[in-house]
């Protein structure tokens, strides 16, 4: 069961806070779900949830790559090199 959304987000959560914290913030996050679900009454897909972390990461690095060139660095794309 490690490789669910709320799985990953205890272990990074207990490495960062502590088993105790990370507990608390799981419990938090699941009571944060099923709100949403019963609000917009919809059904739990853990899919969703992977698409909405790759959103975030994108919009991360966009968002340092604009305080970057606010700072004057320029940016300059790499391709991968095998």
């Amino acid at each position: 069961m490690r490789e669910t959304h709320l799985s990953k987000f205890y272990w990074k959560t207990k490495n960062r806070r502590g088993a105790k914290k990370a507990i608390v913030a799981v419990a938090r996050k699941m009571l944060t779900i099923i709100y949403h679900l019963l609000k917009n009454q919809d059904v739990y897909h853990e899919e969703k949830y992977e698409s909405l972390k790759e959103k975030q990461e994108t919009l991360k690095l966009k968002r340092i790559s604009m305080e970057l060139k606010k700072l004057g660095y320029m940016i300059v794309p790499q391709n991968d090199v095998p």
